[in-house]
């Protein structure tokens, strides 16, 4: 009898394995995990998976011929038949993910001869050999399909992309793509809640649209037209990129919306409309564009991939033109003359109305998922909304008056054109940058009180009250602030001047001096990048006047901004700049003028060794453009460089030798 029961107890156990689902590459997908304690890692099954189906998930890599075993292995077993598109919750017992890079393998069979379903990697996958942290990716698994490895190490991570209805190939595409992940080193306390479903795929399109052009085209935006294909679809995807063309496809059965990521692009526009103003633009920059025609929507698009329409366009380097045609900074007159330049023409643009100008027209950007991005300028926070942008209390972001309101000797009330300026007006995190920020000066923290991301508050080296915005916007600060001293000092008998401001004004809120010195060092180790140029000249369209310190930023060494007074610089020099390097008793000194030039720059170098360098020229992309050796002598070397060949715009030449290591910024005109 007790054989009898043994008997059937192995018929039964036979029956269950053998009702096991067999499973394949891309059958199960990993689509989150916490690394950091506890572990969690998070999947779906994307076909049906009956009741007893067991899939092993280890962290141990993979060598190229078998899995390793120095690490953890566990079994999820299926507790009941789950439908395709069921999601699930596993928590490791002998599976430790690192938080230094790790990888998670789904597969059936054994470790030394594994059917792979799926890989994962928090790291790079190798050739070499692997560690407790590497992995190579076995070859039966393909990269964006049923492998996914990111190229930065995060802790902790979640698919993005919450509602899933497409084929289960589209869904691998997108589950495997890192662009639609979202990881952190903080672990996560709630995952997403996804839905899988498998839906149907239009008809393909038989034609892609045709005859792409761009016109009006400016520094900052410029219209996209293109001829409708026939018979038509039901709508156009554009992909946009810089630096090269779209490297990438749309996947069929992924609705994309403005803003998402497809490979080194990035949707600008989706749906019927042929022509469309294109904003997010910088001055002087090349983007390449593909358009896709496609057909449903959602999980049924199905995109005609082949021959896409493309073209590029370059915005143009600046809007400038003849605006200071009757300015010289070789007049004596040079600052009134200036000054009445950019006084008049004048026009008010509400502060109210900052939000519908800068805001929707220019300084946001598209992000993922069909929202736009606002960027706090001294904290470089990011700030996603939809639809119009609001500001505090519906957001955390307020406007910044770079030059305070309470330094305004005019009182800076709401009526007056200083307080609606938009040349020294940017969007701020209120409570975090802004509040701290408050009436204080401008400086380098060297004792900090608070930070906030990259924003400081404290004190400086001499033990003045100040605050440190991020080293990107210095320049741009200071720009700010010279041009508002510049253009209302003797408004209605106001004074302006940096004299005023530390004398009379920030001594009345036992505030410490702003030292323009290092405004003036600001603005010329951070010169104009294409971002503030292409702002600048989007400014003048609303405002009718320019901020001139951004176009030609040697003008501010024609001007005594203490007292605003003109003065005749002995040598145009847009960064004078003394360093040392390992030798504290090597002294050097670097000069270039003139500054703008046009055909040639000369570069004089103090030195008080001799030294062999090395000149290189980048653009603001960080392209190299010139590369020569040149030696320099003990004293006083000039050094030519021709720049004839180069295009209009800002520069960098950057100078390394034994003793000196120096980088000067510089503007072709």
């Amino acid at each position: 009898m007790k054989k009898l029961y043994a008997f059937a107890a192995a018929i039964i156990l036979h029956s269950a394995i053998l009702a096991q689902t067999v499973l394949t590459q891309g059958d199960m997908a990993v689509i989150g995990f916490n690394g950091d304690d506890p572990d969690v890692i998070k999947m779906v099954n994307l076909v049906n998976i009956t009741a007893g189906t067991q899939v092993k998930i280890t962290d141990n890599g993979y060598n190229g011929t078998a899995l390793a075993t120095t690490e953890g292995t566990d079994t999820w077993t299926a507790a009941t038949d789950f439908p395709a598109g069921t999601v699930h919750t596993f928590t490791p017992t002998t599976v430790a993910l690192g938080t230094t890079g790790d990888q998670i393998f789904l597969y059936q069979g054994t470790a030394a001869a594994p059917t792979f379903i799926f890989g994962f990697s928090s790291n790079n996958w190798i050739t070499g050999t692997i560690s407790t942290t590497t992995s190579r990716k076995p070859a039966t698994l393909v990269t964006g399909s049923t492998a996914l490895a990111f190229t930065t190490e995060r802790d902790n991570g979640a698919y993005t992309i919450v509602a899933n209805n497409a084929p289960k190939a589209t869904l691998l595409t997108s589950i495997a793509n890192q662009n639609n992940w979202n990881r952190t080193d903080t672990r996560i306390t709630t995952f997403p809640v996804w839905t899988f479903s498998f839906g149907t795929l239009s008809t393909e399109p038989t034609a892609q649209p045709s005859n792409l052009t761009f016109t009006n085209v400016k520094s900052y935006n410029y219209n996209v037209t293109y001829t409708a294909a026939s018979p038509a679809p039901s709508g156009y995807l554009v992909l946009r990129s810089e630096a090269s063309a779209p490297s990438a496809s749309p996947v069929d059965g992924v609705g994309y919306v403005v803003g998402d990521v497809v490979g080194n692009a990035v949707v600008m526009s989706s749906g019927t409309a042929t022509t469309y103003l294109q904003r997010s633009v910088v001055s002087n920059t090349s983007y390449y564009y593909a358009v896709y025609a496609y057909n449903g929507s959602a999980s049924t698009c199905n995109y005609r991939q082949t021959a896409p329409l493309t073209g590029s366009v370059t915005s143009l380097a600046t809007m400038e033109g003849t605006y200071y045609s009757a300015v010289n900074p070789l007049n004596a007159t040079f600052v009134t003359d200036l000054q009445n330049r950019v006084r008049a023409p004048y026009v008010k643009v509400s502060y109210d109305l900052y939000d519908e100008t800068m805001v929707a027209e220019y300084s946001s950007r598209e992000a993922p998922g069909g929202v736009r991005s606002l960027t706090c300028i001294y904290s470089g926070q990011t700030q996603t909304y939809s639809g119009v942008f609001a500001w505090t209390p519906n957001t955390i972001f307020s406007r910044e008056h770079t030059w305070c309101v309470s330094w305004m000797p005019s009182g800076g009330g709401t009526s007056l054109n200083e307080y609606a300026d938009q040349h020294h007006l940017f969007p701020i995190n209120q409570n975090n940058a802004n509040a701290v920020r408050s009436n204080h000066p401008l400086g380098i923290v060297a004792t900090p009180i608070s930070t906030y991301l990259e924003g400081k508050y404290g004190y400086d080296a001499a033990g003045n009250t100040v605050y440190e915005p991020r080293a990107s916007h210095k320049g741009d600060a200071a720009r700010a602030m010279l041009y508002m001293s510049m253009r209302y000092n003797g408004v209605s008998g106001f004074n302006w001047t940096f004299n005023n401001l530390n004398t009379v004004i920030l001594p009345s809120y036992s505030e410490d001096p702003q030292d323009v010195n290092m405004l003036l060092s600001w603005h010329n180790s951070d010169l104009p990048d294409r971002y503030e140029i292409s702002r600048n000249d989007y400014i003048q369209s609303i405002q009718q006047n320019r901020n001139p310190f951004v176009d030609h930023p040697d003008w501010v060494n024609y001007i005594n901004f203490n007292t605003l007074m003109y003065q005749s610089p002995v040598m145009m020099s847009m960064l004078p700049a003394m360093t040392k390097s390992q030798n504290s008793d090597v002294k050097t000194e670097v000069i270039l003028w003139p500054n703008p030039t046009s055909n040639e720059a000369n570069l004089t170098i103090e030195s008080s060794v001799d030294d062999v360098v090395t000149l290189q020229i980048y653009d603001l992309s960080g392209k190299l453009l010139t590369d020569v050796q040149s030696t320099i002598l003990s004293g006083t070397t000039t050094i030519e460089l021709d720049v004839d060949a180069l295009a209009t715009g800002f520069y960098v030449v950057k100078i390394a030798g034994e003793h000196l290591r120096e980088e000067v910024k510089f503007r072709k005109q």
